[in-house]
């Protein structure tokens, strides 16, 4: 049990960009992150305590009790969006997790959106309630260090700038010729997890390869507004847009 809590032995998840870049993060451990926990827990005191000292100054200013209970509301709400808030504006780290040079990403390696980070915080409230502690063995558990907000939201906490290795792929990258020229344009503006879904399905070995072969075959066309082939030959179409994707990926890393 030991070697989940301790830094250097938790584990590193590895990010492929859409650039093809690896870079490979230590996941934080979970004393890291109860500490970080504890010191927002610390800023969150001091600021109720203000908006008590807040309130107090309006009871005895004899205001008006719903003016008193906007006032309340008002000041109260930094606290319950407290991580959503500084997560969406310190660009992934509250300010415990800021101190503890934590860092919330997606697991592609991207910023989250705002809608990530409330669904991380909604689950942190369904995990309190379900079973207090519920957050911390799945953190324990799981290889990439994530609680169910984190499953749910497709985000990780990683020690921040923490880099195993940076480097460009040439295995997902592979092999582009130099008189290589792109078949579908349209390709560029594909993500890496529309790339992945291709090359996953392009790899499998089961009886319904062939079907899902052409079903996404004529998903792809759809999105990327290409006509049906001639020659109906969907796994070359789809190696194709793989091979333009390397292209277009390739012609920007420095």
């Amino acid at each position: 049990m030991q070697k989940y809590f301790h830094s250097k032995n938790m584990a590193n998840v590895k990010i492929t960009t859409g650039q093809f870049v690896s870079v490979e993060q230590q996941v934080s451990s979970v004393i890291e992150r109860i500490y970080a926990q504890m010191l927002d827990y610390v800023f969150i005191s001091f600021y109720f305590g203000i908006v008590m000292v807040a309130v107090m100054l309006s009871l005895s200013a004899s205001y008006n009790e719903n003016i008193i209970t906007a006032i309340f509301i008002v000041l109260i709400l930094p606290i319950i969006f407290y991580h959503p808030i500084f997560e969406f504006i310190l660009n992934g780290a509250s300010p415990g997790k800021k101190i503890m040079k934590l860092r919330v990403i997606m697991k592609d390696g991207s910023s989250p959106t705002l809608g990530a980070y409330l669904m991380r915080w909604m689950m942190s409230l369904l995990e309190c309630m379900m079973l207090p502690g519920l957050g911390i063995l799945c953190i324990l558990f799981n290889k990439n260090g994530q609680r169910l907000g984190d499953m749910m939201a497709g985000t990780v906490v990683v020690k921040n700038n923490a880099y195993m290795n940076n480097y460009v792929s040439l295995g997902n990258l592979g092999y582009i010729r130099p008189d290589y020229r792109p078949v579908y344009p349209e390709v560029a503006s594909l993500s890496l997890k529309q790339i992945d879904v291709i090359s996953d399905t392009l790899a499998l070995h089961n009886d319904n390869r062939r079907y899902y072969i052409d079903l996404l075959s004529k998903k792809v066309m759809e999105t990327l507004n290409i006509p049906p082939l001639f020659s109906n030959n969907n796994e070359q179409f789809l190696r194709t847009v793989l091979e333009d994707y390397r292209y277009y990926s390739s012609t920007i890393i420095v």
